[in-house]
């Protein structure tokens, strides 16, 4: 499947990126903070996963915000492996000073629990919540050989095909794995997983037509639905994508109540002092009300969110029941 997603006009999403990059990589020279106030010296921020995916390019572009505004750097520090899990542990065990923060998505702070058995840290309870910076759809997309024009019609298909037709994910517990899995729940479908090592692979085998469906991060997608390659069924928001406005929604598709979209946030470690978790917040929420910004955003395939660390803390605690329970329904067994 192509579900990568294809640059909007200009700038391209290469160039947003490689200029992000260069903003960090370059000394910063700004209002220096008062001795004691902070920040007096540089923030990391971690990324639990490695460059240039989707939680990296969000993490550099608030750090940059977040340097230029306080006059001290906000360093990504890209800390990858066992989905997420190492890099949300080393910002849980630093120390609260309110230096370091992490860039958190659904698996070290929701879905690691139910699928590593040995979890060195708890995703709520060690991690205080900053912000949710933005949701990134999913897509559904079938090869375009099989005969379902719409959602309903690929569910029927389903239906009158149980356990013979096959979806790809990128990987179990990956949250097209579980997304699946929710949708099979609440479509009353069977359909066979195949796990891949990566969006690529599963992509590549529904192109090929060895897997009939995928549903995976829509700007891995949405190039290959462009090229005429896969077949867009539904994304997995609540509402449309702006980009793609003929693509509807999983619940106007036919399966009411359905939302599982990707979505990614700022964290702190626990007990980091409220008063500096406020000025993050306060800071994002600006950026992210900004035009340029949103913009910005909607072109690398992210819709931009915000809101308080209590609304934050309530989306993980939605987002906790819905995935606990769509993880017992496929019965994945930890790691």
């Amino acid at each position: 499947m192509r579900f990568d997603r294809k640059p909007v006009s200009n700038p391209s999403r290469r160039a947003v990126l490689a200029g992000g990059a260069a903003a960090l990589s370059l000394p910063f020279i700004g209002r220096a903070s008062a001795q004691g106030q902070w920040p007096n010296k540089f923030v990391r921020v971690i990324v639990p996963f490695a460059a240039g995916g989707t939680t990296d390019i969000l993490g550099r572009l608030m750090a940059q915000k977040l340097s230029e505004e306080y006059g001290q750097q906000f360093i990504v520090e890209n800390k990858a492996g066992a989905g997420g899990n190492i890099g949300a542990d080393a910002a849980a065990k630093s120390d609260p000073d309110g230096y370091t923060f992490v860039i958190g998505t659904p698996g070290p702070h929701v879905i690691n629990q139910y699928i590593y058995k040995n979890q060195p840290f708890d995703g709520v309870k060690d991690l205080a919540p900053v912000i949710v910076i933005a949701r990134v759809p999913n897509l559904i997309s079938i090869n375009p050989d099989i005969k379902a024009k719409t959602l309903a019609e690929f569910i029927a298909l389903a239906k009158a095909n149980p356990g013979k037709l096959s979806y790809a994910s990128p990987g179990n517990g990956s949250t097209g794995h579980v997304s699946t899995e929710l949708l099979k729940s609440m479509a009353g479908i069977d359909l066979t997983h195949v796990p891949y090592r990566g969006s690529a692979l599963a992509i590549t085998d529904v192109i090929a037509g060895r897997v009939e469906m995928s549903l995976d991060n829509l700007p891995a997608v949405q190039p290959h639905v462009e090229a005429g390659k896969l077949r867009a069924l539904a994304v997995t928001t609540a509402k449309r994508w702006p980009l793609m406005p003929d693509v509807p929604t999983v619940a106007e598709a036919g399966v009411p109540g359905y939302e599982a979209s990707s979505w990614f946030t700022i964290a702190a470690p626990a007990k980091t002092p409220p008063e500096i978790i406020a000025k993050v917040n306060k800071s994002c929420n600006t950026y992210m009300a900004d035009a340029a910004m949103i913009e910005r955003m909607r072109k690398l395939g992210a819709d931009p969110v915000g809101g308080s660390p209590d609304d934050m803390a309530k989306l993980m605690a939605d987002e906790n029941a819905k995935w606990k329970k769509a993880i017992e329904f496929a019965k994945i067994q930890p790691e």
